[in-house]
């Protein structure tokens, strides 16, 4: 994808809570084989696209205010609110958008340059949002911890960052169900409403700060959340705090402290959670106990399984044969930081 893809100004623009309704006369018939749209409840709207497209989507869209995730597995998309700046987005990120004033822009999907296109979005209406977080859009961003993201011209977010690897799983897991059970389905509107919800979870526990927490100085922050990528891709290796100092060129001490204030816990905590989070996913699959903890950075067989456990609240094995995984709030201040 070269530059910015010209679009049309006259061009209708889809807008997500109509296109559920219209169904895909809208979308580009090339896309449309790929997509899935759902509304689970009430206010909730899930969209998955899952195929090979050979080709660029180009489209303007708009809506009232509202608040969504873009999880993107595989792909990569431009997008931009009007007068705003162009985000190129590559697979493994995630786009969040919290808008406090109907807002209008454009996107351009790109399914041709790298093949295989994947992508999770969930939008969900203000006045919804709202009454689940008890935090308004201006709120939302505000607290926001996306490098960039500002819209001073219109009360709007727009940002690109990381996805952990608890989004990837979710995004993983919807985009799996709605392939799978077209048509009407209650078992399939409670599971996507509960991961839709998982995903809010996700958003608000790796991304909102605590009130009183002070966010790192605007310099370092790029530089965490570069950190934060790097455990993300590579959380089986053997990462301690100093080699990831030197990786993102920022001293341990800040390193420490800016991820205690940005992520709501140290670098040993961060990425232990990535590691776990794999681990599920890897475990729901099928791969064996053994090979799940090595591939996630585990050289110890038992320690293994007792920080799975002291996470999810099961074993590895039980995890494997179907049991459901919990995933507490991060606490920092539960665990000891690298030497």
């Amino acid at each position: 994808m070269q530059g910015t893809t010209p679009i049309r100004s006259g061009q209708p623009a889809l807008e997500p809570t109509q296109l559920q309704q219209d169904g895909l006369q809208s979308v580009d018939e090339r896309w449309r084989h790929a997509m899935y749209l759902h509304q689970p409840c009430e206010g909730l709207y899930v969209s998955c696209i899952n195929g090979r497209p050979a080709s660029q989507w180009a489209f303007r869209a708009e809506g009232p205010p509202a608040f969504s995730i873009n999880i993107l597995l595989e792909g990569r998309i431009q997008t931009a609110l009007d007068d705003g700046s162009v985000l190129d987005v590559r697979s493994g990120s995630a786009i969040l958008m919290a808008s406090g004033q109907h807002v209008s822009g454009w996107d351009v999907l790109d399914g041709k340059s790298e093949g295989a296109f994947r992508l999770a979005s969930i939008h969900i209406p203000q006045a919804v949002m709202s009454s689940l977080t008890g935090l308004e859009m201006d709120e939302l961003r505000r607290r926001a911890h996306a490098i960039g993201g500002s819209q001073s011209h219109i009360d709007a977010f727009l940002a690109a960052i990381p996805a952990s690897s608890g989004l990837r799983r979710v995004a993983s897991d919807l985009i799996g169900l709605s392939s799978g059970h077209p048509g009407a389905c209650l078992a399939r509107d409670l599971y996507l409403r509960a991961k839709a919800f998982e995903a809010i979870a996700c958003f608000v526990q790796e991304n909102l700060t605590r009130r009183q927490a002070a966010l790192p100085v605007p310099g370092d922050r790029a530089r965490l959340v570069e950190a934060r990528a790097l455990l993300e891709q590579g959380y089986e290796q053997n990462w301690t705090l100093q080699t990831l100092s030197r990786a993102v060129g920022l001293h341990e001490k800040r390193l420490q402290s800016g991820f205690q204030a940005l992520f709501g816990g140290s670098v040993h905590a961060c990425l232990t959670r990535i590691r776990i989070n794999a681990a599920i996913t890897q475990l729901q699959r099928g791969v064996s106990v053994t090979e799940t903890a090595f591939n996630c950075g585990f050289a110890n067989l038992s320690y293994f399984s007792r920080v799975f456990r002291s996470h999810t609240g099961l074993s590895p094995k039980q995890c494997a044969m179907g049991g459901n995984p919990r995933m507490p709030p991060l606490a920092g201040d539960a665990f000891q930081a690298l030497n």
